[in-house]
């Protein structure tokens, strides 16, 4: 295991961790002195047996750990290690046109996929880049591809349906290539209905190709269709999304029910040993906000001796 930094020269701040430590005690002396000169506190604490100052030493290492913490965002900390984990990165592409809104799938398509996008990002083995994509008439990256879970599955509750009528599957395509960068083993997971109406099959396939990207296709619907929100019948178009997959070497899924996506998605997992690095700079400031709060609650309340 080993951790890296992408701005270094941010732990020079550690300097500051005894200088905190110094002041810290210096107060208490300094505030304990000042207290005793304009009235007798050492005589009320020993009558009645409480410690008006309170030395409060959770509250330093408290803060010590927030500092900690803070430094080491501003670094740039991330960790590498050997793990089992994906050959591959992904970019998960939702369609949020009007069709989307049909409720043959329960609670309606769009939430059902976003559902079980969240259920597909927790399978994913540790280490694993995964980028979001909301897609109608126009494509729009909710989330950079990053190693985080968590910031995958918050970009996934941002999706929204799209205020650009369509469903243009060559941006969200190209979009998902644009996130990809230099990776080199590429893997889209397309949640439609397949309803392209924007741009020809021909086209997106070529595009496909010619980038090396595996596209793996789901089709959320059943066989019946459902009613939109523009009260019209919505059926998912398997044809499409299965010329995707096939031609790019992926996987196609229909799912008519909610509980099939979950077993869809774990068959696309292809897992191999390699070196993987997962940024913690997200996840030091959570942390650090957190101790925060604890902190502002003690002092508050149970580190409030004095009123």
């Amino acid at each position: 295991m080993e951790f890296l930094f992408l701005y270094p020269q941010f732990l020079l701040l550690l300097l500051l961790f005894p200088f905190f430590v110094f002041i810290y005690f210096f107060s208490l002396m300094y505030n304990k002195k000042k207290a005793v000169v304009f009235g007798n506190f050492a005589a009320m604490e020993r009558f009645y047996d409480i410690e008006f100052f309170s030395k409060n030493f959770l509250a330093l290492y408290i803060n010590l750990i927030i500092l900690v913490l803070l430094i080491f965002s501003l670094a740039g900390t991330s960790v590498s290690f050997g793990a089992d984990s994906s050959a591959f990165s992904f970019v998960i592409a939702v369609d949020t046109s009007e069709s989307m809104s049909a409720t043959d799938v329960s609670p309606n398509r769009l939430d059902a996929a976003i559902s079980e996008a969240k259920k597909f990002v927790d399978l994913l083995p540790v280490g694993v880049r995964v980028g979001v994509i909301g897609f109608s008439g126009d494509a729009l990256i909710y989330q950079e591809l990053d190693s985080s879970k968590l910031k995958a599955k918050m970009a996934l509750s941002e999706l929204t349906f799209g205020d650009v009528q369509g469903t243009n599957v060559y941006n969200a395509i190209v979009g998902a290539d644009k996130l990809f960068g230099d990776e080199q083993m590429k893997s889209i997971v397309l949640i439609s209905d397949g309803q392209l109406n924007i741009g020809d099959v021909p086209r997106i396939i070529r595009y496909i190709n010619r980038n090396n990207l595996m596209v793996n296709t789901i089709a959320v619907g059943t066989e019946e269709g459902g009613v939109t929100s523009f009260n019209t019948i919505s059926k998912a178009d398997e044809d499409f999304l299965k010329s995707l997959a096939f031609n790019s070497g992926g996987q196609f899924f229909r799912v008519s029910d909610i509980n099939e996506m979950s077993a869809s998605f774990s068959t696309l997992v292809n897992e191999t040993f390699k070196q993987v690095t997962v940024d913690l700079t997200f996840y030091f400031l959570l942390v650090a906000i957190f101790l925060f709060t604890v902190l502002w609650v003690l002092h508050n309340l149970r580190f409030r001796v004095v009123p």
